[in-house]
């Protein structure tokens, strides 16, 4: 009898066509690999991943097309700036830039100008004007706040106004305001009366506001020298965080944070780091070495450099005068002889050319071409060292010592000769430095000579500006977006802080500037601004040499940068509320 075998019988595979995902409970998925061969094993992992690539790709495609970049809160601006901050205060604002720009981040204004040079509102909703020109009513929005949280109302900008206007203060802002009334017409109401139409009076509201709660506990006579001047409130997309002085008391560095509780879109960049340098070519070092991303202040002999750097640089036209600003007080000076033989004796094209690198244009008016008022009648000054050398001649000035300097014979046979000499001041900013330096070169060729004088600009405006100590200053003049030079070329604004650094009075002159202010009509003020031209080239006060290009270069991580029209290089700002260095999808 052959034995029973009790040994399990194999099971027997079932072929692979006769295999059904149908009807598989999730525990058949689980068990899934164990069931297929290898070779169908290998077919679902690539039919899986190709599923799964496909309705990823199909999936990110459907997101792109419904959605957009946006900007995204977050990310730093190093921006590299020439001087330090004294007082980030709009109304003590002087020729320090630095002041300029970071007030422009701190403070709200009424109205402010646009990447194309519009004027609109910020904390104002709009404004409406009387028929006869003389009062202005301005509406303001509600949800204004201040850093420290409390609402910006009507009582805000009346404290702002009557501030400025308050002699005690001795605001740069105050000869804009005489004559204007302010009335508060309710908590977010204004009304500003002028005694005489003023037609470039909307260029005024264009104007940032303090906080009254704030300032009303600071006596003018400490106003100045407030630590509020550098730890300022205000109302503008950025607020203060944090400073750091050296021994001798100067900030070295100052940094911003986003406002978020920001009336207005923005702010996406979360923080901006402000780094402060000596000369220009510190700032593009800082920038190579990757300590900066925006270099404030760019000559147009270094753009091409910065573009090398991968920097974006951003040129635009501003209302700027650069002149030599010659003093009658020296009594070499008076002679208007001699004022228009040092003028023909600067070639102001080769000065452009070789000096500036190119980056501006010939003036020969207080008001640049480009400029609502500028005379393109008035002559050019031709470059013309042979008549230069004929006129001082002429004058009385020769070269008795053969030395290749002019000098004037005395009245007296026992007194000396006078030498031709003039001492000439500028501050140590690159452009202005190199320009001094061939002026006196220049000068000299006709047997002038100078006594150059660069120093940096706080000691500059403290000793030389101010004072009006100098013979001549080669310096710069900012005439905002409505040219009105009343500030610069009136009587009244001879001493400081008038800004009358030419030192010129005329009655005629004075006359046509106070009816400028007073008249309505564009076409009329346009015939007293023409005429005013006329005077001041015919009394030859002053050696107007270029109108420059404003360059201004950023890292190209940071984004929205858009300079089209710029009153005064702190409006590179006016818009910074948009800038951004990270985005996001949205739909």
């Amino acid at each position: 009898m052959i034995p029973k075998d009790n040994s399990p019988e194999t099971p027997k595979k079932l072929p692979a066509a006769r295999f059904s995902f149908r009807g598989m409970g999730f525990r058949d998925w689980i068990y899934l690999g164990h069931i297929l061969e290898r070779k169908e094993r290998a077919l679902l992992v690539l039919f899986v991943t190709i599923a799964i690539v496909s309705g990823t790709a199909l999936s990110a495609r459907l997101l792109y097309s419904r959605t957009h970049e946006a900007p995204k809160r977050g990310g730093v601006l190093r921006e590299g700036l020439l001087r330090a901050p004294e007082r980030i205060n709009p109304l003590f604002l002087s020729n320090n830039d630095t002041d300029r720009d970071l007030t422009m981040l701190i403070f709200a204004r009424l109205f402010t100008y646009d990447t194309e040079g519009k004027l609109e509102p910020e904390i104002a909703e709009g404004y409406s004007e009387s028929a006869d020109g003389k009062s202005y009513t301005v509406n303001l929005k509600q949800n204004v706040l201040w850093h420290d949280a409390e609402p910006l109302t009507a009582d805000d900008v009346v404290f702002t106004i009557k501030t400025i206007q308050d002699p005690l203060y001795k605001s740069s802002l105050r000869p804009n305001w005489q004559g204007v009334t302010i009335e508060r017409l309710g908590d977010y109401q204004v009304r500003f009366v002028l005694k005489q139409p003023y037609s470039p009076f909307l260029q005024n509201l264009a104007l940032a506001i303090i906080p009254q709660h704030i300032w009303r506990r600071i006596p003018p006579e400490a106003a100045s020298l407030s630590e509020l001047n550098a730890k300022p409130v205000g109302s503008g997309p950025y607020r203060f965080s944090t400073l750091a002085r050296n021994t001798d008391g100067i900030i070295t560095s100052y940094t911003l944070e986003a406002n978020t509780s920001f009336f207005e879109d923005g702010p996406y960049i979360q923080t901006i780091q402000f780094s402060f340098y000596e000369t220009e070519d510190d700032l593009i070092e800082a920038y190579k070495a990757g300590h900066i991303d925006g270099v404030s202040v760019v000559s147009a002999k270094d753009v091409s450099e910065m573009k090398k750097l991968g920097a974006s640089v951003h040129g635009a036209r501003i209302p700027r005068v650069f002149a030599v600003f010659l003093n009658e007080s020296n009594p070499i000076l008076q002679d208007k002889t001699v004022r228009q033989a040092l003028a023909l004796a600067i070639p102001r094209d080769t000065l452009i050319t070789d000096v500036l690198g190119g980056g501006a244009i010939i003036i020969d008016t207080p008001i640049p071409p480009g400029s609502f008022g500028h005379n393109a009648d008035v002559p050019p000054t031709p470059y013309d060292p042979e008549l230069a050398r004929k006129m001082l001649e002429k004058a009385g000035w020769v070269d008795l010592n053969q030395d290749g300097l002019r000098e004037k014979k005395a009245a007296k046979k026992k007194d000396s000769p006078t030498p031709l000499k003039i001492a000439l001041a500028t501050s140590d900013w690159s452009d202005l430095a190199s320009t001094a330096t061939a002026i006196t070169q220049y000068w000299k060729d006709v047997g002038v000579e100078t006594d150059l004088k660069i120093m940096p600009i706080s000691d500059l405006e403290s000793q030389v500006i101010r004072p009006r100590s100098y013979d001549a200053l080669l310096f710069g003049e900012i005439l905002g977006r409505d040219p009105d030079p009343f500030a610069f070329w009136h009587s009244s604004q001879l001493k400081d802080p008038g800004l009358n650094i030419a030192l010129y009075h005329s009655k005629k002159v004075d006359t046509l500037l106070e009816d400028a202010r007073r008249l309505v009509d564009r076409n009329q003020i346009l015939v007293k601004y023409l005429e005013f031209q006329k005077i001041v080239d015919s009394d030859f006060p002053t050696i107007f040499l270029y109108s420059p290009t404003y360059f201004y270069a950023v890292r190209n991580t940071i984004h929205g940068v858009s300079l089209t029209t710029l009153g005064i290089p702190a409006e590179r700002f006016s818009n910074a509320r948009l800038w951004y260095t990270k985005t996001t999808r949205v739909f």
